[in-house]
């Protein structure tokens, strides 16, 4: 489970970069 987070974590934040910078913010309120 532990690498399917880290790996879905990961893809999220990709994605963010590549989308919009202001996503990874975002993302980061709702991982925590």
């Amino acid at each position: 489970m532990m690498l399917i987070s880290y790996a879905v974590t990961w893809l999220n934040m990709i994605y963010a970069l590549i989308t919009a910078p202001t996503d990874v913010e975002l993302w980061g309120e709702e991982i925590e």
